[in-house]
């Protein structure tokens, strides 16, 4: 009996220890909330630190309801999710109670909403677009282990069949510049286009100044390329879609025009004017000869750019450039003596154009031949517009001429009259405009004139240019460039100049 006993309780002990292990065994791979704990250390399955933001929807055709049960199943109600919009959504979207319906714009009784409280204790957030599927937990999961094992601070994935294209962006932010290059084959890009899934780390969303201005992939790509980010292109596990989104004419139309109400909107907001895309072609967002110029009247002879640490809007330069050409051959067609003035004169021997920062082009013209031009003559005593939209006028300081680019665009060229006397060009109806080359100067350098490559053409300009411009600027104006009015102070971001 003895013998018996000591058998069963051999065997009764194996069992005991098979059981444990099996229960350890399942509890390490199926456990969901707390699946390990030793040592007092708890891991997480990473599902818990995950925010799902719908952003990229419209009200007017969407497939939200069905994607927010896509990602609630996927992560078996352990991530959160927040559909995100500007206005209340009407019609109403009908949400699961458990997703929170975040609407941005604040009205009379309704704050902005803090994102970072309602991002609290999230470790990751995932900007998900509208008629999205998630298939899985595992899905999600692999996207999270890819964003921490890399060192790209977005992880991008495609939606639906087609696949993501990865783009470079060279950001000009003195210039309001913004340069898109395909970047084939690669997984590191700067930025990315198509229906695309971002997740970054929730930190990182919160350092961008407009986390979730729209389009997405967009402004995601252009605030990153300010930060050095780069985006991880996912090329396997695809997200699923859901049905056709914007399937008529009309929709597709209506979508379009709100999504580049959007990019232009975004474009102002992060100070882009203008953006090469990848063909080369040139898209403007910022003035035109219909809208007023993008910077208000000048004070201190230090355009408001300055203080911001950008030079001139290309657009501006755009403008100031076609209004030069067009008075200097109105100046060239009626045979007036005409030439290169001030600032304008410094740029264009520095590197042919306007300088980088300048406002306006200077031109002076003897006095006695201001009447043999139609456009001043009339000038003298009232605001001519001309057949090419361009508008002369008789500035309010004094005793010179202005031509703006446009009525409501005051761009401008600034013509400024010189009387010889004795030798010497003086000012004649003693204008002036604060500015330091405002003074007489040796008829001699006019006689005779040379030329000059100034915005693209060929401009009429001084003799022996380095002395006439030091005469009016100091010794080593060409080579030193210098903001105008140095001694008004400029707060942040001047860096040193240079040109090639």
């Amino acid at each position: 009996m003895v013998g018996v006993r000591k058998v069963r309780s051999v065997l009764l002990f194996f069992v005991l220890c098979i059981i444990i292990l099996v229960v350890r065994h399942v509890g390490h791979h199926f456990s969901v909330k707390e699946v390990v704990k030793e040592k007092n250390v708890v891991i997480r399955n990473p599902l818990e630190d995950l925010v799902v933001i719908i952003r990229e929807f419209e009200s007017f055709d969407n497939d939200i309801r069905e994607s927010v049960e896509s990602v609630l199943s996927a992560c078996s109600a352990m991530c959160r999710v927040m559909v995100v919009s500007d206005e209340a959504v009407y019609p109403p979207l009908h949400l699961p109670r458990q997703v929170v319906s975040l609407v941005l714009t604040p009205g009379l009784l309704r704050h902005r909403p803090n994102l970072r409280g309602f991002l609290t204790g999230a470790k990751y957030v995932l900007l998900l677009p509208d008629g999205a599927r998630c298939s899985s937990s595992t899905q999600l999961v692999d996207l999270i282990n890819l964003l921490d094992t890399g060192d790209s601070q977005v992880v991008a994935v495609g939606v639906g069949g087609s696949p993501l294209t990865c783009h470079r962006y060279s950001l000009d932010i003195q210039a309001w510049t913004l340069t898109i290059a395909p970047a084939p084959q690669s997984e590191a890009c700067d930025a990315v286009s198509g229906r695309a899934a971002l997740l970054m780390k929730t930190g990182s969303l919160l350092q961008l100044t407009y986390p979730l201005a729209r389009p997405i992939p967009l402004s995601i790509g252009i605030q990153g390329a300010a930060r050095t980010w780069k985006v991880h292109v996912s090329r396997g596990g695809l997200l699923g879609e859901g049905r056709q989104l914007y399937a008529n004419d009309h929709l597709q139309w209506k979508r379009d025009t709100v999504e580049e109400e959007r990019k232009r909107s975004l474009y102002n907001a992060l100070g882009v004017k203008k953006v090469v895309s990848t063909s080369g072609n040139v898209l403007w967002y910022g003035c035109t000869r219909t809208t007023p110029r993008c910077f208000p009247t000048v004070v201190d002879d230090t355009p408001d750019y300055l203080y911001m640490g950008r030079w001139t809007p290309p657009c501006c330069l755009e403008g100031l450039r076609a209004t030069a050409r067009h008075v200097f051959q109105v100046l060239k067609s009626c045979r007036a003596r005409w030439w290169l003035e001030g600032g304008s004169l410094l740029g264009a021997v520095r590197n042919g154009d306007i300088i980088p920062w300048d406002y306006d082009v200077d031109v002076g013209i003897y006095s006695q031949d201001v009447d043999r031009c139609p456009q001043l003559k009339a000038a003298r005593w009232q605001t001519l517009e001309d057949a090419e939209g361009f508008v002369w006028q008789r500035a309010s300081e004094g005793g010179f001429f202005r031509v703006h680019y446009s009525t409501a665009n005051h761009l401008h060229v600034d013509v400024f009259p010189f009387t010889p006397r004795g030798g010497t060009m003086t000012r004649g109806g003693a204008w002036t405009t604060g500015h330091r080359q405002d003074i007489d100067f040796p008829e001699h350098f006019l006689r005779p004139f040379a030329s000059v490559n100034f915005a693209g053409v060929l401009a009429s300009a001084p003799n022996n240019v380095r002395d006439f411009l030091e005469l009016k600027f100091g010794t080593g104006a060409i080579e030193t460039p210098q903001y105008p009015n140095p001694d008004v102070r400029l707060p942040y971001n001047m860096s040193a100049l240079t040109f090639s």
